[in-house]
């Protein structure tokens, strides 16, 4: 890591960490923070992300939208059953990128893709409503059917609390919708990322905390005797939300040895139409060999101009070996997203990417267009 670098680190680990609580939000963190409340508001799932509740459905016809079509519409198929659906549609172009060290020039044509980020499903049986939830979230797209989340859930128990067990999302971080980002795929919590077990929890505003106890292999058979261990707590105001996460990992077997921790804070302030957010988060693995430690870092601004329409900027920062100096990776977001009617988001993105000369691809720059139809 770059000493220029140490300042800015610092600083931001410190003002995250000064508000405490460890959290998670959920797929949209902006509207958590605009709207200080936390994801089980909005969401079947009490840590965020997927299915909507009926709030969520209504708060996403009546209050995103720049113009809304008469009429509200909740998925309901009975008194018992719902359903839900997202699904993404991207243009995704790469810029044709030149790089070069000393003597050494490294080249990257132009590229340009359609592309479906996400295309999922969702059903919801609650025999006991508010109380008992069978929810399947199942992914149809883009690489075939399988089930991203299928979990049975006990919740509106006595001061908030909850517990489900199957195959879930981990209560970590911002849970941003952008597996991209630094922040999700080098910490390994993305949506596409889900692992078996049991999560306890309590949803009793101000607070929200969950702890799940998984087998640590992504879904998978667990190798040995360990399970992961991973918690997040969350404050939530009418004009802050923050805390922060810890994950402990260890998947060594007789041949190998690998453990890994993963901790960090994140922080999300309302100012009048513009919402700030960022997160901080750091990586130590041990294997046989030896040991490494990553950090990871993301700011965002968002502006509401007028009703429904966006302006963001993202910074992101990765260091995958702090021992390696100049070693860093950035990447800059500048971009708007609009919901012109109900169901309907369009997003506009130019991504700039800053790795390392000889990581051609990591200096290619983006330009991502987005329709976003959801229910």
């Amino acid at each position: 890591m770059s000493s220029s670098r140490l300042p800015l680190l610092l600083a931001f680990g410190l003002a995250l960490l000064w508000l405490g609580a460890p959290s998670r939000a959920q797929a949209e963190p902006r509207f958590a923070i605009r709207e200080g409340v936390h994801c089980a508001v909005c969401h079947i799932n009490q840590t965020g992300g997927g299915m909507r509740t009926p709030y969520g459905a209504t708060f996403s016809q009546t209050d995103l939208p720049s113009k809304r079509i008469k009429g509200v519409y909740l998925p309901d198929m009975g008194s018992f059953i719902r359903l839900g659906a997202n699904l993404r549609l991207a243009l995704r172009s790469v810029l044709a990128t030149h790089t070069r060290l000393g003597d050494d020039e490294f080249e990257q044509a132009a590229s340009s893709s359609f592309e479906i980020s996400e295309g999922n499903l969702y059903i919801q049986a609650e025999p006991i409503p508010g109380h008992l939830s069978v929810y399947i979230d199942e992914t149809v797209s883009p690489e075939g059917a399988s089930s991203r989340e299928a979990f049975v859930m006990v919740y509106g128990l006595p001061i908030g609390l909850y517990a489900k067990a199957g195959r879930f999302m981990l209560p970590y971080g911002m849970r941003i919708k952008d597996d991209q980002s630094f922040i999700r795929q080098q910490t390994g919590f993305t949506y596409a990322d889900q692992d078996l077990g049991v999560e306890i929890g309590i949803t009793n505003h101000p607070v929200q905390a969950s702890i799940a106890f998984t087998n640590g292999s992504g879904g998978g058979f667990d190798p040995n005797i360990f399970k992961r261990i991973t918690g997040s707590v969350a404050v939530a105001g009418p004009f802050i939300r923050g805390g922060g996460s810890l994950s402990y990992n260890d998947t060594s077997t007789d041949e190998f040895k690998f453990r890994t921790w993963t901790g960090g804070g994140n922080l999300g302030l309302r100012l009048g139409r513009l919402q700030l957010m960022g997160e901080f988060d750091w990586i130590h693995g041990v294997t046989d060999d030896e040991s490494y430690d990553q950090y990871v870092m993301y700011g965002g601004v968002d502006f509401e101009p007028f009703k429904g329409l966006y302006l963001r900027f993202r910074w992101e920062s990765f260091d995958p070996l702090l021992t390696l100096k100049e070693n860093e990776r950035d990447r800059f977001l500048f971009g708007l997203s609009w919901f012109p009617v109900q169901f309907v988001e369009l997003r506009a993105e130019y991504r700039l990417n800053r790795d390392i000369p000889q990581r051609v691809g990591g200096n290619a720059d983006e330009i991502i267009i987005e329709l976003h139809g959801f229910l």
